[in-house]
């Protein structure tokens, strides 16, 4: 083992209230016809916590069980209770259904060759600047951006969009302390994101990559690898993207893609 990083960092789960959340989303403008609601839920954990809403997060919906919130944060749960009790509206403590929000903390360190099975939603985009120009830069598609770069339709056809999204993601890994085993995908789509535009208004026009992997990996810098956990992989973030969940490692990392529920 190495010597633990600096900081602390908590897992969280709540079963929020989907309707009562769904209200508040839309009470405040935050709704959006044929978006995603991860920016609703990032600013309704944002009015329950503040300055510590834990990020990054994921939402997950399964039939016939409780809607799931979990979440990454460097703050413990007496923190996160005092701070809803001090400032959260009684309607957003209803949403997230405070109540039910359950801590533990994770290891303060792994081990170089430690071996993990996860899963991670992730949106595999890249930036791009027009003309070499940093200053019109753009998010792209990374499956799209490689279908460009490859010029002529015969080689174009030869890209793979899995493979493009798993090369993504290694790169990921490999930057912050963790080598890929291998992954399968569990769901490729596309969705609508919202955000703030510079006038601070809503805006749903955002389309691009979706994706639920499942895998295997393995931690070469440890303290590295912890650093990412609590960062989370990929842009958007702090919207429902990029929580990477850990489980036992079993060697094998079958997956099948389908229409995932899991957001």
């Amino acid at each position: 083992m190495t010597d633990a990083p600096t900081f602390p960092l908590y897992m969280i789960q709540l079963q929020p209230d989907a309707i009562r959340a769904g209200l508040w989303m839309a009470h405040e403008g935050l709704s959006r016809q044929g978006a995603d609601d991860g920016y609703g839920w990032h600013a309704l954990l944002k009015a329950a916590f503040g300055d510590l809403a834990p990020k990054p997060f994921r939402i997950i919906e399964h039939a016939r069980k409780p809607l799931q919130l979990l979440a990454y944060s460097q703050a413990d749960e007496a923190a996160l209770r005092d701070q809803a009790a001090a400032f959260a509206a009684p309607v957003v403590v209803a949403a997230l259904n405070l109540p039910s929000l359950a801590v533990k903390r994770m290891p303060n360190s792994f081990a170089a060759g430690q071996r993990f099975g996860f899963e991670v939603r992730i949106r595999p985009t890249i930036r791009q600047h027009p003309a070499g120009d940093r200053t019109r830069s753009r998010e792209r598609d990374a499956f799209l951006a490689a279908i460009e770069k490859a010029g002529p339709r015969e080689a174009r056809a030869e890209i793979d969009r899995v493979a493009v999204y798993t090369e993504w993601l290694r790169g990921h890994l490999e930057k912050h302390g963790a080598r890929l085993i291998g992954a399968q995908p569990l769901a490729l789509r596309r969705t609508r994101v919202s955000r703030r535009n510079g006038e601070r208004h809503l805006v749903s026009n955002i389309e691009g990559p979706d994706c639920t992997f499942s895998g295997g990996l393995e931690v070469v810098q440890p303290n590295a690898f912890r650093g990412l956990l609590a960062r989370g992989v990929g842009r958007h973030r702090t919207f429902g993207f990029g929580m990477l969940l850990l489980r036992p490692y079993t060697g094998s990392i079958n997956g099948a893609v389908r229409s995932s529920r899991a957001r």
